[in-house]
C-alpha cells in the first residue's frame, strides 16, 4: 500500500475499517461552572477584578476562555439559591445561570443538567480563572471515543486550578439515593471515581506537556482561595495575559521554569485531596514521535495529539515528543525525513517507507508517493471537525494561514490579496493569523489562535489560502474554496503538486506572485478520516 485513498482501502481486504466506534459522534457538552459568594477565606473572590481596576471579574475571565470553545448556551453558572448579588452580576453580563441548593452541589448540578438537557458535563469551579481551554477542548475530543455512558474523564499533571473534567449525566446521577454522605454532595464526581468496577474513570495524559513540563506543573498552584493565590493571579496576568489572554498550562510552566520566585507567592496555601482508586497496571506503552514543528510545521504535532486522545481512550499508556524515547511496546513515527531507531514502528508520513519492512500511512499526500485516485484521500484530524462542518458560512470572508512569514513577505502577501485576489474573487474581509501584523487596516489580524477559534473561523468562512499542510486538508474537508501558495521551495514543490492533483488554484511565493484565475471554487475531493483504523488494528495485533 502506497498513499491511503478510499479506493486503495476498498482494493484492499487486509486493511479492516470498523464502523467508528463510541457513544458520541458529534458530542454537545455542557460547561457547567459552580460559583457562590459565600467564601470563607476570601469572601465574594468569583466577582473580585484580575487584575484590579480592569472591570474584568474572575467569572469574566472563565467565560471568555470557554466562549473560545463552547456556544454561549452551553455555558451555565450554577450557583446557590440565596447568591441574590450574583443572579444581579449575571443577568447584567448576560451570561446563563441555574440556582439550586447551597450545601448539595451535586443535586444543583443534577438538576442543572435536567433543566438544560445536558447528557455530558464539563465541570468547573469559579475560583479557577485561568482554566486550560486546550485541555477542555480535548476533553471534548475523547468524548468522541467513549463506549460507556457512566464515564469520568479528567487530565493529570496540570497545574492546580488549570484543568476540568467530563462526566455524564447518566454517572452523575447514578446512586444519588445512596452515596448521600456530606462528601458526595459537595464533591459532584467523587462518587464515579471512587468506584472502578461500576465507572469508566479515564485519567488522561495532556499530548501537548512533555515529561519535564508535568513534573514541573505539580509545584504550580493556580487556584484562587486566599489573597496570596489572588496576588500570584495577578501576576502572572502582567507576564503572560497582554501578549496572549488565553494562555494556557504549556505557557504558565514555561514562565514558571523562566521565574520560579513568582511562584513562592502562594506556596505554602493547603489543598484538599482525597485518596482515589487507580487502575493503570497492564497497558502497554506507546511513543510518538513527530516532525518538529519549527522545522516541519504544526500539522505532524497537532494531528499526534489527537492520535494520543485516541489511543489513550482505548487503553494505551502514550508519550509524545519530537524525539526518539526507548523503551515503549511499540512506536508511531510521523515525520517525513526521520529514520525509526525501534523495528516496532509504524510509519506516518515517512519518506524511508521504500526502503523498511514497517507498515505506514500517508496522511498528507506527497509527490515521491504514488496517488491511485486524485477523487478521494483518508486523513486524520480531530473528530471534533465534524462540529464544524454546518456552520453557516459568510460570503466574502476569507481566512489566511501565514505561519511563520517574515515582515516582507506577509505585507507582500496582503498587497496580493487586497489588490488582486478581492477584486477577482469577491474577497470582502480578510482575517489572516501568523506572519507580522500587517500596515493595511482592512485586515483583521491574530498572530495566533486556539485551535478552537481556529477551526471556527475557517468553518465560517468562503475561502480559505495557506501553505501545503494539515490545515488545507481540513479546510477541503469543510467544502471551502481553496487556494495554496509557497511559503519556501519545500512548499512551492508541495503545493504545486496538490495543486496539479486536485486543482485548486497554486498562487506562487511571496516573491514571485501567480497570476490567479478569475474564479476559485471548492475543490471535488472525497475526504474521509478513517485513516485512524489502520493505525489501531496494527496495535491490536502487538
Amino acid at each position: 500500500m502506497l498513499l491511503l485513498s478510499w479506493e486503495i482501502i476498498q482494493k484492499s481486504p487486509h486493511l479492516a475499517f470498523p464502523a467508528m466506534n463510541g457513544t458520541h459522534l458529534t458530542p454537545k457538552p455542557f460547561a457547567f461552572i459552580q460559583a457562590r459568594l459565600g467564601s470563607t477565606r476570601l469572601p465574594g473572590k468569583v466577582l473580585l477584578e484580575l487584575p484590579e481596576g480592569s472591570g474584568v471579574t474572575i467569572l469574566d475571565h472563565i467565560f471568555n476562555r470557554l466562549i473560545q470553545i463552547l456556544p454561549k448556551e452551553r455555558i451555565v453558572f450554577l450557583i446557590p439559591e440565596i447568591d441574590l448579588g450574583l443572579k444581579d452580576f449575571l443577568n447584567r453580563r448576560g451570561y446563563l445561570w441555574f440556582a439550586g441548593s447551597e450545601t448539595d452541589v451535586r443535586e444543583r448540578y443534577i438538576l442543572a443538567a435536567e433543566t438544560f438537557g445536558a447528557k455530558d458535563i464539563i465541570r468547573l469551579t469559579g475560583d479557577n480563572p485561568f482554566i486550560d481551554i486546550h485541555s477542555v477542548e480535548l476533553l471534548m475530543e475523547s468524548i468522541c471515543h467513549l463506549q460507556t455512558e457512566k464515564y469520568c474523564l479528567s487530565f493529570l499533571n496540570l497545574p492546580l486550578g488549570m484543568g476540568a473534567e467530563c462526566f455524564s449525566y447518566e454517572a452523575l446521577v447514578n446512586e444519588k439515593d445512596t452515596k448521600t454522605e456530606p462528601r458526595h454532595r459537595e464533591h459532584v464526581s467523587l462518587h464515579i471515581k471512587e468506584d472502578l468496577e461500576k465507572y469508566s474513570v479515564y485519567r488522561l495524559v495532556p499530548p501537548y506537556l512533555n515529561s519535564k513540563d508535568m513534573e514541573e506543573s505539580d509545584q504550580i498552584r493556580m487556584t484562587i482561595d486566599e489573597p496570596s493565590d489572588l496576588k500570584l493571579a495577578n501576576l502572572v496576568w502582567k507576564e503572560l495575559g497582554d501578549k496572549f489572554p488565553f494562555f494556557g498550562s504549556k505557557e504558565v510552566i514555561e514562565l514558571y521554569r523562566k521565574k520560579p520566585n513568582l511562584f513562592l507567592e502562594n506556596e505554602s496555601v493547603k489543598q484538599v485531596r482525597f485518596s482515589l482508586p487507580k487502575s493503570e497496571f497492564g497497558k502497554k506503552k506507546i511513543h510518538i514521535q513527530y516532525g518538529d514543528p519549527k522545522q516541519f510545521g504544526s500539522g505532524h504535532f497537532d494531528r499526534c495529539q489527537s492520535l494520543s486522545i485516541e489511543l489513550q481512550m482505548n487503553g494505551y499508556s502514550v508519550s509524545m515528543d519530537t524525539k526518539y524515547q526507548p523503551g515503549a511496546d511499540a512506536f508511531l513515527l510521523d515525520a517525513r525525513e526521520t529514520v525509526p531507531e525501534d523495528e516496532t514502528v509504524f510509519l506516518i508520513d515517512n519518506l524511508e517507507y521504500k526502503n523498511r519492512k514497517n507498515p505506514y500511512l500517508f496522511l498528507l499526500p506527497h509527490p515521491s508517493v504514488e496517488w491511485e485516485d486524485k477523487n478521494h484521500f483518508s486523513f486524520y484530524t480531530s473528530p471534533l471537525i465534524d462540529s464544524y462542518r454546518n456552520e453557516e458560512k459568510v460570503t466574502g470572508d476569507w481566512f489566511i494561514y501565514a505561519g511563520a512569514l517574515n515582515e516582507v513577505y506577509s505585507d507582500s502577501l496582503d498587497r496580493y490579496l487586497t489588490e488582486v485576489l478581492s477584486p477577482k474573487w469577491g474577497i470582502g474581509n480578510i482575517t489572516r493569523v501568523g506572519g507580522t501584523k500587517p500596515k493595511l487596516s482592512n485586515i483583521r489580524y491574530y498572530s495566533r489562535l486556539a485551535k478552537a477559534d481556529y477551526m471556527k473561523r475557517i468553518s465560517k468562512s468562503e475561502g480559505f489560502i495557506s501553505y501545503f499542510g494539515q490545515s488545507t486538508l481540513e479546510a477541503i474537508y469543510m467544502k471551502k474554496k481553496v487556494a495554496i501558495f509557497g511559503m519556501t521551495e519545500i512548499h512551492k514543490e508541495l503545493g504545486m503538486f496538490l495543486s496539479k492533483k486536485i486543482e485548486i488554484p497554486y498562487l506562487g511565493e511571496p516573491k514571485n506572485w501567480i497570476h490567479p484565475p478569475d474564479i476559485c471554487l471548492s475543490p471535488r475531493l472525497g475526504l474521509d478520516r478513517n485513516a485512524q483504523n489502520v493505525i489501531l488494528n496494527w496495535l491490536k495485533t502487538l
